[in-house]
């Protein structure tokens, strides 16, 4: 019993003694008690009202906080938080699903820059206490997470969703998400594709054609470079974009596909292949085709803003990042194959790189938490969900899963980029190919001080080669 129901139990008391301990007349004792019995009866009434609203004050909130203590509590973690391309695709679909859920499940999100989120995965790996589900890389960035058995079998998701099937997918995406163990530890997410865009608009400026070689590149160069823009707009900063632009030359080498094949299952970084590669981009930036400095003006954004911007006549970049180009350069630019490079023999126009570089992975004790299985796999579902695809698709994602897309409803830049892969085979990169992470920080960082000439090109391969001993 409650302060407030205990205080009017006592006014009631004190009224009922107050009238039978009165000295009055016989006949004015009686009107007198009956009136104060009349006001005792409707006190007790009022008295009994108030107990019940506040009994059903107290009912309602022993309710709720017995519901709040039913909800299964399910945290996902992502970088797709505001500032990354898909946060205004994804997050009101998230909405949606949160509140459709709300009454079972308490889905706390957890968003991370970039860089920051690796970190933030990385520590949780060591201390074996990872998000119930998250969205993340696969390949050698998930790799200490499966020696540590902290990931599950993603045949165990698709055997108890109801909505979700193995099927749904390209049976390719999942390659990037096998372990060592031959087992599929990641759902794909998103596919992507590599492009190299040319400014038509500066092209035609100068009266330039667009360059098959790289002699036809360095012709170009000589002009840009004269009227102060920037050839290709590409740096190196955390190994961004200039790991992905490694791999697309490097596939232009005979024998490439192999050794990238041959790295997930132990075989050598150190190739000549590698070596001619790293090679390649110090003669570029030699002959001043990237800007002077690579650092600053590295990264995603960076490199993109410097073409946007209409300061740089080309650039390399993936479909993640055509949110960032406004719909007037997405109309003069065209997507052209990288110039053949000295002593290339598989033709750049014939190759796209082409592959699955994100999915969601789950939390294997999570997963077989009783209390929490269910509402983990609802969670799972809207992350793999027809609807949550076609609308990150709008965004300039790839899918991997097999939705219908609409081509008319796709940006501009992202139709070229459908058109121009229609007759591409494409090929991998050692993103999705080095066995470790240790490997990529190596051989982003290493590229980083390639591209301002603070290490060989001998040294740059030593040094990742010596990370898979």
């Amino acid at each position: 019993m409650n302060s407030k129901k205990l205080i009017s139990l006592g006014l009631i008391a004190g009224m009922i003694i107050s009238v039978t301990g009165c000295g009055s007349s016989p006949a004015a004792s009686s009107t007198a008690a009956s009136s104060s019995a009349e006001a005792a009866t409707k006190a007790a009434e009022t008295a009994t009202t108030a107990a019940s609203a506040a009994a059903a004050v107290d009912a309602a909130s022993t309710k709720a906080a017995a519901d709040a203590g039913n909800k299964v509590k399910i945290v996902l973690a992502t970088n797709w938080g505001e500032g990354d391309s898909k946060y205004d695709y994804f997050y009101p679909k998230f909405q949606e699903f949160q509140k459709s859920v709300a009454d079972t499940i308490d889905v706390e999100l957890e968003t991370y820059t970039t860089e920051d989120y690796k970190t933030k995965i990385k520590t949780q790996t060591a201390s074996e206490d990872l998000p119930d589900v998250f969205t993340y890389w696969g390949g050698g960035m998930m790799k200490d997470m499966c020696d540590a058995g902290l990931l599950l079998d993603i045949d165990d998701y698709f055997a108890d969703s109801a909505t979700v099937k193995r099927d749904d997918f390209d049976p390719t995406s999942f390659q990037y998400y096998t372990a060592s163990d031959g087992k599929q530890y990641g759902v794909p997410i998103e596919s992507t594709r590599g492009v190299f865009l040319a400014n038509s608009e500066l092209f035609k400026k100068y009266n330039l054609e667009y360059p098959k070689t790289y002699d036809d590149l360095k012709k170009c160069a000589e002009v840009f470079k004269k009227n102060g823009i920037i050839p290709i707009a590409i740096g190196s900063n955390g190994g961004t974009p200039s790991e992905f632009f490694y791999s697309e030359i490097y596939n232009q080498y005979s024998g490439a596909e192999d050794e990238l094949n041959a790295m997930t299952s132990g075989g050598p970084f150190k190739t000549d292949n590698a070596v001619k590669v790293a090679q390649d981009l110090q003669d570029m930036v030699k002959d001043g085709m990237f800007p002077e400095d690579t650092v600053t003006n590295g990264g995603w954004g960076p490199s993109l803003q410097l073409y946007t911007d209409q300061k740089a006549a080309m650039t390399y970049t993936y479909p993640w990042m055509y949110e960032s180009i406004p719909e007037d350069i997405q109309k003069l630019s065209d997507i052209i194959p990288i110039p053949q490079m000295p002593g290339s023999s598989v033709d750049s126009s014939t190759i796209e790189a082409g592959f699955t570089v994100y999915g969601f992975l789950i939390n294997k004790a999570s997963f077989e938490d009783t209390a929490k299985h269910d509402a983990l796999v609802k969670v799972c579902d809207f992350l793999a969900s027809d609807d949550l695809t076609e609308n990150l698709v709008l965004s300039g994602m790839v899918p991997c899963k097999n939705v219908d897309t609409a081509y008319d409803k796709q940006k501009l830049i992202m139709q070229k980029t459908i058109d121009y892969a229609k007759d591409k085979k494409l090929v991998q990169v050692h993103y999705t190919k080095l066995p470790s992470n240790e490997a990529i920080s190596a051989m982003d960082s290493g590229l980083d001080e390639l591209f301002i000439n603070g290490i060989s090109p001998e040294d740059f391969v030593d040094e990742v080669q010596d990370t898979l001993k």
